[in-house]
């Protein structure tokens, strides 16, 4: 006999309760039974009060059901085969009802995923040993993945944390998206359709409240995957040299972009700039090469910087060291959430003690009445740095705009 979509639809919904017990897998038959209730949200056509079509049918739909010894049905009190109440699953019949739906019980494929965990945390990287022991733990106990894993859908799962595993792979120099896809899968945007879910796993389990807190092209550049090769602009005193010759950056105007793959390879043979400053937006960037102070070492750093910046950053600061040179870092940035945010990331990650530049109370109280107004939640994640003393020096310049309520972009900060 072959089942009608009506018949597979109730199966399939007697078949998900019965996978959503409590008791589900576990040793020996439970005393409740799964069952199905027929109501007018579930099932708004067999209660239908001039047509009783759906209901004939779905009766006998049922009854057909019954006679197979699949399920039992439960009908209204002096209404019999008339009017069901409830549908109750035939526990017994559970091997032939999944062999004929072709469906895969949830506990094999908890089982079959758990074998998969066992052999993919042996390869897996350090940052993901606490996802890999929380799936673990909840497939043996048969309870939901955390999004956007399913056990359910095998397939999908392996493909996110292959990815996951990619994201965390230590690699010596930035591969594009596309290239990393078709290594992974073989196809060049299946990467694109799984980063989303990717990324969700990764701020959940894998990484720091600080790093989570990156807007997606700035993780994956962190991790060293880009969309395409980059350039880091830069103006001012410099004098670097690569095996194919040495550069004097100031015969360059207004800027210098130079590969990412160069910064790995040059070496800084003098720099004059009695300071050096990142900038966070490209717009500041050229207003300060115009309007700033000159003879500054100036870098474009694009809102989060990434581990080119940061190694082009490095190489100066240790090249100061060796010259014996106290060069001040500053950086300029918004002053807002992100702005405060990645100047905290900027020192924390280069080791550098940056100074902010033009983020300060006199600054903004001159640029107020240019910014932006704040919503009841951004003031309530900007006043939860209060409470934290890495951002002790805009402390001041907190409480100032959570009293005016206004945060101040730096295209709004004029340099004369």
């Amino acid at each position: 006999m072959e089942l009608s979509a009506v018949q597979k639809e109730v199966l399939h919904a007697l078949l998900d309760r019965c996978e959503r017990r409590k008791d589900y897998g576990r040793a020996g038959k439970s005393s409740r039974r799964v069952l199905l209730p027929l109501n007018r949200k579930h099932f708004p056509d067999y209660f239908h009060v001039s047509d009783s079509s759906f209901r004939l049918m779905f009766n006998q739909e049922m009854e057909a059901l019954e006679r197979r010894g699949w399920v039992e049905l439960d009908w209204v009190r002096f209404d019999r085969g008339h009017t069901l109440q409830r549908i109750a699953l035939a526990e017994e019949a559970l091997p032939e009802i999944y062999r004929v739906l072709e469906r895969v019980p949830r506990e094999h494929l908890y089982r079959e995923a758990a074998a998969f965990m066992a052999g993919y945390e042996k390869e897996a990287p350090e940052e993901l040993r606490r996802l890999c022991r929380e799936l673990t733990a909840r497939l043996a106990a048969l309870q939901p993945l955390p999004p956007p894993l399913k056990a359910e859908q095998p397939q999908h799962m392996r493909e996110l944390l292959r990815g996951l595993q990619a994201l965390f792979t230590a690699r010596e120099g930035d591969i594009a998206r596309r290239v990393l896809s078709v290594r992974l899968y073989g196809d060049s945007k299946r990467w694109e359709q799984l980063e989303r879910g990717i990324l969700q796993l990764a701020r959940n389990f894998c990484l720091s409240p600080e790093e989570a807190a990156l807007d997606d092209a700035a993780l994956l550049a962190e991790r060293g995957i880009i969309d395409h090769p980059s350039h880091i602009h830069l103006a001012g005193p410099l004098v670097f040299a690569t095996a194919r010759g040495e550069i004097d950056l100031s015969a360059f105007y207004p800027d210098l972009g130079l590969p990412v793959e160069m910064i790995r390879d040059l070496e800084i043979v003098e720099s004059k700039a009695p300071e050096v400053i990142t900038i966070e937006n490209k717009t500041s960037f050229y207003q300060y090469l115009r309007e700033g102070p000159t003879g500054r070492l100036v870098i474009y750093l694009g809102g989060y910087h990434n581990r080119g910046r940061r190694l082009l950053l490095e190489k100066l600061a240790a090249y100061y060291r060796k010259e014996g040179r106290a060069v001040p870092f500053y950086h300029w940035g918004d002053m807002d959430l992100g702005g405060f945010q990645i100047w905290r990331h900027l020192k924390t990650k280069t080791g550098i003690a940056f100074e902010p530049l033009l983020m300060d109370v006199q600054t903004y109280l001159r640029c107020c009445h240019l910014g932006r107004p704040l919503g009841k939640a951004y003031l309530a994640k900007l006043a939860a740095l209060l409470d934290d003393p890495a951002y002790e020096i805009f402390h001041p310049l907190i409480r100032l705009m959570l009293e005016k309520k206004v945060r101040v972009e730096q295209e709004a900060v004029p340099l004369k």
